[in-house]
């Protein structure tokens, strides 16, 4: 017990200490100079113009191609109206002067015309203020697409150099891109919406080496990611920030030269999710309780309102279709294939299987494997508690999907004797020099 609690007084430090920055951080956003933040706002608005009335990138009626610019404005107008100086408390209600009809040339005129902020979004943290905010000082939002999709594609090519060298092999880096591509990756960098929830996952998976080298990391790491998935996102694709971590992890420690053994795997995902979630949903109680004492608006009853809606506690009669199970599923999985992918992909999967039933292996891989199943339906579960938000926007949600993917795939590559599968191994480091001049292979 003594140890213990100095460990739980350790977590609850770092947990209040990124709390503090968190508030902090966004409070210091709101000095970025406002007339640079407003003149780029209007030039960001007529670049999403031609686009905002035709939304889909190729084609326009294949859910997977849509954007969401009507997010994204609202994005931008958040992080425009943030007046620390003379309305401090509008940083935590989330003050902004859109309703939910309103058009591209509303959105405009309320910055051209200096209309007041009347909308109170008191729900979620909005972190990504910090960084849009600083960006809008010098950029406009043609710009600041280009850069993140450059954040995107970069951390994603780090994350498969680090599985290769931590794997020795070419198979988990590969299918971890091709798990990524089941999701339309160029339609997910493409906006802060979509993109927010894989640039902290595939942060959180660079520091899978960390994890390995020092277990007891691992856990902070992932109340970390949790708390960032509250800050930052919360509601579009959560569970990515859970599950690519934790599979990076496990397919890493799985390939190891001694590789632990299944049952530890399945509780070391059963800690990181039970950390992750404590992390992501206290994180949120915390916002909550702030905007509740220091502001006018009573942040636990909007919150309440949404939840009971959003799981099925409080179902309006004209839409119960969007409470319907299956369906909810059924529409997440149909925007990663139309009908030609599908059937290509169903023949990967029948090869697969025929590989595998060939390459047949021990006992312990199979069970690994079956871990790997487990977190894969981590995804599936969460559409079944919250099945209302799939339905309402599948388009974007889907994309939680990736895990599953992913996690199918790595189930695979573990049941199968991976010493007969074509690869390009990759030898291990040299050892560093010793002070005596050795190699250290001795």
């Amino acid at each position: 017990m003594q140890k213990r609690f100095p460990k739980f007084l350790k977590y609850l430090i770092v947990y209040v200490l990124l709390v503090m920055l968190g508030v902090g951080m966004l409070f210091l956003s709101g000095l970025c100079p406002q007339d640079k933040i407003e003149k780029n706002y209007l030039i960001s608005i007529d670049e999403l113009a031609p686009e905002y009335q035709n939304h889909h990138i190729l084609r326009q009626k294949w859910g997977s191609y849509s954007l969401d610019d009507w997010t994204e404005v609202i994005i931008l107008s958040l992080s425009t109206y943030m007046n620390v100086k003379d309305s401090p408390d509008s940083v935590l209600k989330n003050a902004y002067p859109l309703e939910d009809d309103f058009t591209l040339k509303d959105a405009r005129d309320t910055v051209a015309n200096n209309e007041p902020a009347d909308v109170f979004y008191v729900r979620y943290w909005h972190g990504f203020r910090i960084y849009v905010r600083a960006l809008l000082s010098v950029m406009d939002y043609g710009t600041m697409r280009t850069l993140i999709m450059w954040v995107f594609f970069l951390l994603m090519g780090a994350v498969s150099v680090m599985l290769a060298f931590q794997t020795r092999s070419a198979w988990p880096p590969m299918l971890f891109t091709a798990g990524i591509l089941f999701v339309n990756p160029v339609v997910a960098s493409a906006l802060f919406q979509y993109s927010v929830c894989f640039v902290i996952a595939f942060i959180g998976m660079l520091f899978v080496p960390k994890w390995i080298k020092r277990p007891e990391s691992a856990m902070m790491g992932f109340m970390i990611l949790g708390m960032a998935t509250q800050f930052f996102d919360f509601y579009t694709a959560p569970l990515l920030t859970l599950g690519l971590p934790l599979l990076g992890w496990l397919i890493c420690l799985a390939c190891a030269k001694e590789p632990i053994p299944a049952k530890k795997m399945l509780m070391l995902s059963l800690k990181a999710l039970a950390v992750w979630f404590a992390a992501y949903a206290s994180m949120w109680i915390v916002k909550l309780a702030i905007t509740t004492i220091f502001t006018d608006q009573n942040a636990f009853a909007s919150a309440w309102s949404a939840t009971t809606e959003r799981v099925g506690i409080v179902k309006a009669s004209e839409y119960l279709f969007r409470y319907n199970k299956p369906a909810a599923i059924i529409s997440a999985f149909k925007h990663l294939f139309d009908w030609p992918m599908l059937a290509i992909f169903a023949v990967v999967v029948l090869s697969a299987v025929i590989v595998m039933i060939v390459l047949r292996t021990d006992k312990k891989s199979y069970l690994r494997g079956l871990v790997m199943l487990a977190v894969a339906m981590l995804p599936i579960l969460w559409t079944l508690v919250a099945t209302q938000p799939m339905i309402m926007h599948a388009h974007f949600q889907y994309r939680i999907l990736a895990v599953t993917m992913l996690g199918g795939m790595y189930c695979w590559l573990l049941s199968v004797d991976r010493s007969r599968l074509p690869d390009m191994r990759i030898p291990p480091l040299p050892e560093p020099p010793q002070p005596d001049g050795t190699d250290g292979s001795e």
